[in-house]
């Protein structure tokens, strides 16, 4: 999913010359955080609300020339991307660029929100699996083979390194509301269940399980 089909048209540009007060208002009626500012459409960098409270509203945008901040995707990026400039510039909108770097529009965080959900099926029903698994031990096709086993099909999977207990902790969401079966194979194979989420209740205790992977990963 690129940048460019979650990007949304509407959106004030601004300009140097445009009042502080000007930028103030359609930040007020669009209920952002930041705008972008073009010469000619070609972009600028964007300027934050922030930064506007702090100037005379009487005054132009030029006056914040110097803390214009180049900010942006291109339209051909991955919306993950998007992902990761929102978190970690804390915005409400992003603007989308061309190869002529023109801002061709914004990505909202309605939009990135919705396309997130959509990435990650969410409307699906299935049950959620959460395993922790030694690094040595991370495997797709394990994985895979072991769900297919159990007549089901992995349909999400996350994962990311826990450097805390030195786990590969995996998320796999899979075609089926109910998993006690495919659990109990995973815990044949040795991959510890930390959380499961799905419609029939697990005879095992789950928090029981995860301290005693804590305990192990500490010793």
């Amino acid at each position: 999913m690129l940048a460019a089909s979650i990007t949304a048209k509407g959106f004030p540009l601004l300009h140097l010359e445009d009042k502080v007060s000007f930028a103030l208002q359609c930040m007020e009626d669009f209920d952002v955080q930041e705008l972008a500012v073009v010469k000619d459409d070609y972009f600028l960098g964007i300027v934050q609300k922030a930064d506007l409270l702090d100037t005379d509203e009487s005054g132009t945008i030029m006056v914040l020339s110097d803390q214009l901040k180049k900010i942006m995707i291109a339209d051909t990026a991955h919306f993950l991307t998007a992902l990761d400039l929102f978190s970690k510039h804390e915005l409400s909108i992003l603007p989308v660029l061309n190869e002529q770097q023109e801002c061709i529009g914004m990505i909202p965080q309605k939009s990135l929100n919705d396309a997130l959900a959509k990435f990650l099926g969410v409307e699906f029903p299935g049950a959620i699996l959460v395993l922790s698994v030694a690094p040595y031990q991370y495997s797709l096709a394990e994985m895979s083979r072991l769900v297919e086993s159990n007549n089901a099909q992995i349909v999400q999977l996350n994962s990311y390194y826990d450097e805390k207990n030195g786990a590969m902790i995996i998320t796999l969401k899979i075609n089926k509301d109910e998993a006690q079966a495919i659990i109990a194979t995973f815990q044949r194979y040795d991959y510890q269940l930390v959380q499961y989420f799905g419609k029939t209740p697990l005879h095992n205790d789950i928090e029981a399980h995860y301290h005693h992977l804590m305990n192990y990963l500490d010793v």
